[in-house]
């Protein structure tokens, strides 16, 4: 199974990676430069996971390889909040980083196709991007960022980085147009139904700032995704933005994933790598024998899969017929299979 929140025992969108691998990586997150904010964003190649164009017209499903020339044998990669365990996540700087690529060792390294960020409403109603609902830990500030000012928490400093808590607006301005946003929604009250909900309108209301969310997103011209774990959010958005391509993070059953894909006629299917069956990672124990790649496939769906942390995991994904990679690391996929490009 996914792990799990510790704050809300909910999946926290690390898939299989290791925790204790996550926390070592901390330590050379703090070191980052928060010069490194400057950095301008340079061009990367953009892979369709789903998405609208940004001219307003619906691409709904598509093929994740679309426009990768010579790498079409290769999925999409996908910068796990800017490169989670490379740079401060969920910032400004990891996200133009991650977008403008570069060279590692005399390797050179392609930027990511698109980037994932965590949105959350704060206190005030503006849209933060930050991935847990509590900022202790990974900031200098305690709270719950929708109980807690806006000014107080885009004053929040990300691991010691000199980076600190951008808006959204923020965020997406520093992600070049060229690559596509996958916009992570985490639930913005404490009452709200984690998965699937008897009654999604019963909490409209507490959605409602899903509007402000949508409204910043469409200014950009970036290829969109709204992703979530909570229905309740997904019928918020298939209501208020049906143009704007959204999908359905799985967890506990594929079965109840694909019900809610066909329900809400998403854009994509985003699964855990434990779910992938035919790999060496797929749970039997905690999931149904499906061939999540061939349903997705014959719904002509993309499959995202989260969160890969090595180049063996990448390439028995990437053999098994996913379409894009989240990954935690920039140069997972190229690394280690350098004769496929």
């Amino acid at each position: 199974m996914p792990e799990t929140d510790s704050e809300t025992d909910q999946p926290d969108g690390n898939g299989a990676g290791s925790t204790d691998r996550r926390n070592a990586s901390i330590l050379n997150r703090r070191q980052f430069v928060a010069g490194a904010g400057a950095a301008t964003a340079g061009s990367a190649v953009v892979g369709t996971v789903g998405a609208s164009d940004g001219n307003g017209e619906t691409k709904r499903g598509g093929n994740a390889r679309r426009g990768r020339g010579p790498h079409e044998d290769r999925a999409t990669v996908i910068a796990h909040r800017g490169f989670a365990d490379t740079y401060p996540e969920n910032t400004v700087a990891a996200f133009a980083l991650a977008a403008r690529g570069g060279s590692h060792d005399a390797a050179p390294r392609r930027g990511a196709d698109w980037i994932e960020l965590d949105v959350y409403p704060t206190a005030d109603g503006d849209i933060a991007v930050f991935h847990d609902a509590d900022m202790s830990g990974l900031t200098d500030t305690d709270g719950l960022i929708y109980e807690t000012p806006s000014a107080d928490v885009f004053s929040a400093e990300v691991l010691e980085s000199g980076q600190t808590i951008p808006t959204l607006a923020e965020s997406m301005d520093a992600i070049p147009p060229n690559v596509g946003v996958n916009i992570d929604i985490k639930a913005g009250a404490p009452d709200v139904q984690f998965g699937r909900v008897a009654d999604p309108d019963a909490e409209r209301d507490a959605w409602q700032w899903l509007e402000t969310v949508v409204d910043i997103a469409t200014d950009h011209r970036n290829e969109l995704l709204l992703s979530t774990f909570w229905e309740g959010a997904l019928a918020t958005v298939r209501d208020i933005a049906p143009d704007v391509p959204a999908a359905y993070l799985l967890s506990g059953s594929i079965q109840e994933g694909l019900d809610v894909t066909d329900e809400y006629e998403t854009a994509g299917i985003n699964p855990s790598m434990d779910m992938i069956y035919g790999t060496p990672f797929f749970d039997e124990e905690s999931y149904e024998p499906i061939d999540l790649v061939a349903e997705a496939h014959a719904r002509d769906l993309p499959v995202n899969v989260w969160t890969v942390d090595t180049w063996y995991e990448a390439e028995q994904l990437i053999d098994a017929g996913v379409d894009g990679l989240f990954l935690d690391y920039p140069g997972i996929v190229r690394w280690g299979a350098l004769e496929r490009y």
